[in-house]
């Protein structure tokens, strides 16, 4: 098998025309909803105050009658009936596996998985990115996390390991020590954040190890928007000589996204959820081809299924067949953003990922920045700080990098930033989601 092959985990439901695909997913929701009503107190409360019976929705259509659900309402639930809340669906004696969110946006969310969701369920949703990644038998994983609460890779390392690929664990060692730990295993195959990998990417060049002449040739990257970002992705493929994946999840939801050896977005997969782009303030459908907030419901999953989920995640949605045979609709571009993350200034709406798009065009800067936000009013600018891509960079280098980027985003986000440099390697590395926004009080 060539690594361009293209392979399914579910050929059939994967290629199946989007009218049939639809019928499934109504009978699955149909069944979810039954499940909830009868299994938990919070869902039961919110349907019947609703008037909407498991047996009202009689076609996608009637969507719009089952309202929202929000992640506050999951740590309202949590506080009000501890630790697990009143939202789930089962006991946890029935749980084999608990994690919690990682807490970028408020208090974490505890999250229980029942032994059928573990062993199954998330099996087969990473079967789903596996095939779509096309890793075999043959590949060797590293996974570079720490063993914990938070979910990180714990569902794709059991899938692979599953599947039959050898798994590197990465945790309980430092940066330096995991570049020489996937060389001398030989991996080809690693995954992690798209900040970390750069990072990764940046030490590697340090210490003289030749990534793009290693065995590595796929790296996975998830956990905050980058690996669909054109700028990013090319920086990480560039930086690691290895073919880049875009992988799309939460603590709450699970994992839903991943991203085909074609790269024409990210594949939701629609055999076990039902997703839903809408006009975030509206709450009204929008049409494919436009941006709005993906708001998802959990068909197959027993344990804490979400039921028309507000995940803050700006997306634009194309259902047209990709070249690689499945009619499982794409997020071009993966998460472009979150609602979350978008702040106002100068009367002008910017979202982060517009500035990493333009920074990672910028070779004198390394791929790390934040954002800094002053007070409305304050009279200060958008600060962007940067860091050298080097400490052996011109001043003159440095300075023109510092005016192309200060006019990129004049011109293309239509607000005049000022630009910081900092020391190289003085701007925080984690391991997870990078904070880049600081807001001024």
């Amino acid at each position: 098998m060539t690594s361009r092959e293209v392979f399914y985990w579910d050929e059939r439901m994967e290629r199946m025309p989007r009218p049939e695909l639809a019928q499934h997913q109504l009978r699955k929701l149909r069944d979810q909803l039954a499940h909830v009503h009868a299994r938990s107190p919070f869902y039961r409360r919110k349907l019947d105050a609703a008037g909407v019976p498991p047996d009202a929705i009689r076609s996608l259509d009637d969507l719009s009658a089952i309202p929202f659900t929000v992640k506050d309402e999951l740590r309202v639930s949590q506080e009000q009936y501890p630790p697990w809340g009143d939202f789930g669906c089962i006991t946890p004696r029935e749980a084999v596996r608990v994690f919690q969110s990682s807490g970028t946006t408020g208090r974490p969310v505890r999250i229980m998985w029942s032994r059928k969701d573990w062993h199954e369920n998330f099996y087969e949703q990473f079967s789903h990115f596996r095939c779509g990644y096309g890793l075999t038998e043959d590949d060797v994983l590293y996974v570079p996390f720490n063993y914990g609460l938070f979910v990180a890779w714990w569902g794709f390392q059991s899938a692979m390991e599953r599947a039959g690929l050898m798994v590197i664990p990465g945790g309980g060692q430092g940066s330096k020590d995991r570049l020489r730990a996937m060389l001398d295993w030989g991996a080809t195959v690693v995954c992690g954040t798209p900040s970390y990998l750069l990072y990764l990417a940046e030490t590697a060049r340090k210490l003289g190890i030749d990534l793009p002449g290693s065995p590595i040739a796929k790296i996975v990257a998830a956990g905050e928007p980058g690996a669909a970002v054109p700028s990013t992705k090319k920086a990480l493929e560039s930086q690691w000589g290895a073919e880049c994946f875009d992988d799309i999840g939460s603590t709450e939801i699970t994992n839903f996204g991943y991203e085909c050896i074609r790269h024409q977005g990210t594949h939701v997969i629609e055999s076990m959820l039902l997703a839903e782009v809408l006009d975030p303030e509206t709450g009204r459908p929008l049409p494919d081809g436009e941006i709005g907030e993906l708001v998802l419901t959990n068909l197959c999953c027993e344990s804490m299924p979400l039921i028309r989920y507000r995940t803050r995640d700006l997306v634009r949605f194309n259902r047209a067949a990709c070249e690689c045979g499945r009619t499982f609709l794409r997020l071009e571009g993966g998460v472009l953003g979150r609602a979350d993350d978008m702040f106002q200034f100068a009367g002008v709406n910017i979202f982060p990922t517009q500035i990493q798009s333009l920074l990672h065009e910028v070779d004198e800067f390394s791929q790390e920045y934040q954002l800094v936000v002053p007070r409305m009013g304050s009279g200060e600018r958008l600060k962007i700080r940067v860091e050298p891509a080097h400490e052996q960079l011109p001043q003159t280098r440095l300075a023109a990098a510092c005016e192309f980027l200060t006019e990129a985003v004049k011109y293309r986000i239509m607000v005049t930033p000022e630009v910081e440099v900092c020391d190289v390697g003085s701007l925080p590395r984690v391991e997870g989601k990078a904070k880049r926004i600081i807001r001024l009080q």
